[in-house]
């Protein structure tokens, strides 16, 4: 059993936490101080099958244990962890993905075409923004391909609160890329710290003959 301290870390650290420690262990016990927390755990674990109960410790902390069980999977695990492949003909198929075997899937890209995720409080829209690239690193299945344009671009600054999580997913084979006139107008070109620089056409083929785009709104 493994115990994780999350105490005053905002979702989806938490979640994050767990499912990494979840890697390697069968009982994980994760202590958080906001009820969100207790629920986006106790979701995730449903999600993988595994057995999960909450207990309050205090006015602001609790202890969510999650704990492996053997389960057959269900439509919802095939939905969430699966990579699609092609088979011996033409059609696509999909594929389950083993929970503790990260993978690259061959035709998944992820578009980021902003250093901000949503509309709204620009603030917050960054806060989401490493949010949501951290939350990529610690998926089972990786894309083959992140793609930046725009402001998106300026993710992959050495100054930038994301270019670690990037650097992280560049070692475990994710293709990171920049479009290269955005680079130019930002005039970052010296001050990039992850992925190589590529061109609009390039970018459109790719996203022309991916299989799956995923893009945070």
């Amino acid at each position: 059993m493994q115990t994780v301290d999350a105490m005053g870390k905002a979702c989806p650290t938490p979640v994050i936490m767990t499912r990494k420690a979840l890697r390697d262990n069968d009982v994980v016990v994760t202590r958080v101080s906001e009820k969100i927390a207790t629920e986006n755990i106790s979701k995730m674990a449903k999600q993988l099958g595994y057995k999960v109960s909450v207990e309050q410790k205090g006015d602001h902390e609790w202890a969510v244990t999650v704990e492996k069980q053997a389960t057959m999977p269900t439509a919802c695990d095939a939905a969430i962890n699966a990579t699609t492949v092609e088979d011996s003909g033409d059609q696509q198929r999909i594929e389950p993905a083993t929970f503790n075997s990260i993978r690259l899937s061959d035709g998944y890209i992820v578009v980021l075409d902003s250093n901000e995720v949503g509309r709204g409080d620009s603030t917050l829209g960054k806060q989401l923004a490493k949010s949501f690239v951290s939350s990529l690193t610690e998926q089972d299945v990786l894309p083959e391909y992140i793609l930046m344009f725009n402001s998106g671009v300026k993710l992959a600054m050495k100054d930038a609160d994301t270019v670690e999580d990037l650097q992280a997913l560049e070692k475990m084979g994710v293709k990171v890329m920049e479009c290269g006139i955005c680079v130019n107008f930002f005039d970052i070109k010296d001050q990039l710290g992850v992925g190589s620089i590529t061109n609009m056409f390039r970018i459109t083929e790719l996203m022309r003959t991916a299989q799956r785009v995923v893009k945070p709104c």
